[in-house]
């Protein structure tokens, strides 16, 4: 395995931990304010906003780790009747262009993150500033993309390998 290889490999195992440590964050949360609303009467106040925002971080690290696994739905009816050095080449094309998307998407990311419009913003029921909630965005791009280029460079060995 190569070192983008590796790469990827320790952020999916990372984005694993961090899926299940989100998911048990959010049934305990969930879990603790219908305790609090329905036994003692008082619900916590920011756990339906904190349990959304944990969704989203959640929905963002799960399609990270389909990328590095490659279970995303794919249309391959037409490239499934081409010949194999044709289909090495359409997914050669397929990860460039995903890399390339996802490149695009961090740099408007990082900046969008970092814009006043964000910086202003603050979740209702606490006042906590949204920008390090919204920093999933990029760190979503950021690690979906180690896991294209490392697709990339794997299409691109297995159609150097194929082509010698």
């Amino acid at each position: 395995m190569n070192l983008i290889g590796t790469l990827s490999a320790g952020l999916a195992w990372l984005e694993r931990w961090a899926s299940r440590v989100l998911m048990a964050g959010f049934v305990g949360l969930i879990t603790a304010n219908v305790a609090m609303r329905y036994l003692v009467g008082r619900p916590i106040i920011f756990a339906e906003e904190l349990a959304a925002i944990m969704l989203v971080w959640l929905a963002f690290i799960a399609t990270s780790i389909s990328i590095h696994t490659r279970a995303q739905i794919g249309v391959t009816l037409l490239v499934d009747i081409f010949p194999p050095m044709a289909r090495k080449i359409v997914d050669l094309v397929v990860w460039v262009l995903i890399a390339c998307m996802l490149a695009l998407l961090l740099k408007a990311g990082i900046a969008w993150v970092r814009s006043p419009v964000v910086e202003f913003e603050q979740i209702i029921t606490t006042g906590w500033a949204k920008a390090p909630f919204f920093t999933i965005f990029p760190i979503f791009c950021a690690c979906a993309l180690v896991h294209a280029i490392d697709h990339l460079v794997r299409a691109a060995g297995a159609l150097m390998e194929r082509a010698s």
